[in-house]
């Protein structure tokens, strides 16, 4: 029979091909989309890991940084317990050092209480300032304090405030004389205490006290020069160095007594005080040698007899 004439139904052989590697095509696309998914599910592993092992690094530094810093402050307040204060002796710290480190874990949970304490000045005293009550004179207090001011690094405000918290007595009571503003303005502060306890007003009183200054029982010439010193700066407050200093010499010379070595200072005509009161006590020892050799004298004279 010829088969020529023979109608097959079968599927074609070029469909079956284009099928075959439509199915090979899908297969290698699933293929690659699984590697590319396992590629980037690694690569977010990796990313996870490395991300991780950066932050707990910097946790550790900064916990690390925060011990040593509790560590040198802790030695510094505890050093710090050793170092006499003008004034008040030997004061402890370990108290408030425990209540800062304590305060200063609870603030990690509290930022807005953190917030508020970084306002506030940082307040460092290697040594602290004398109590102040208004009988000592001021200007050399407030010298005192300009002192204490550089070797702690204190800043206006700071400086403000332990001004105020070292006034006692009659002092402490111009606090309540003045705004709040005042209180931590230092300028303002220092002009209400020299308004009160300076020299400027009282100036007229030191002049006269200077004037009928003499030398007291039992007081020694550089007591004397010191006193002179200390009056004639409260009695002008505004005159130069120099002009200041002629003053003393002719007011220290006034004030001693003894008429031969008041003389005898005229008569050699020092230059300042400082040389005056230098000339004063050769003269004074040289007096007292004179007399005690005219005793000794007398008495051999009375023995001899």
């Amino acid at each position: 029979m010829d088969d020529s004439n023979v109608v097959t139904f079968g599927p074609h052989l070029n469909e079956i091909v284009d099928e075959a590697d439509a199915t090979m095509h899908e297969s290698l696309l699933e293929t690659q989309s699984c590697e590319i998914f396992k590629r980037t599910e690694r690569m977010m592993a990796e990313a996870r890991a490395e991300m991780k092992l950066r932050m707990d690094k910097c946790f550790s530094d900064f916990s690390n940084d925060m011990n040593q810093m509790f560590a040198k402050f802790e030695g510094q307040a505890m050093k710090s317990m050793s170092t006499p204060i003008l004034g008040r002796g030997i004061e402890s710290t370990a108290n408030s050092l425990e209540h800062i480190v304590r305060h200063g874990k609870t603030d990690k949970n509290n930022s807005h209480i953190s917030d508020i304490r970084q306002s506030k000045p940082d307040i460092s005293c290697k040594i602290k300032p004398q109590i102040y009550d208004g009988s000592d004179d001021l200007e050399e207090y407030l010298t005192q304090f300009d002192l204490l001011a550089e070797i702690n690094d204190w800043d206006p405000k700071t400086k403000a405030l332990l001004l105020a918290s070292s006034l006692s007595g009659s002092a402490r009571a111009i606090l309540n004389e003045i705004t709040d503003r005042e209180r931590h303005d230092f300028e303002c502060l220092v002009n209400a205490l020299k308004n009160r306890f300076g020299s400027m007003n009282r100036s007229e009183i030191f002049r006269a006290e200077l004037q009928t200054r003499v030398r007291m029982k039992n007081e020694t010439l550089p007591e004397l020069a010191q006193a002179i010193k200390k009056l004639t700066r409260r009695a002008y407050p505004d005159t130069t160095a120099l002009v200041m200093d002629t003053l003393s010499l002719d007011y220290f010379i006034d004030a001693i007594p003894e008429t031969d070595i008041r003389l005898r200072l005229r008569e050699v005509g020092p230059t300042s005080i400082n040389e005056a009161e230098n000339i004063a006590v050769r003269l004074e020892a040289l007096r007292i040698a004179d007399i005690q050799k005219g005793r000794n004298v007398r008495t051999v004279e009375t023995e001899t007899l």
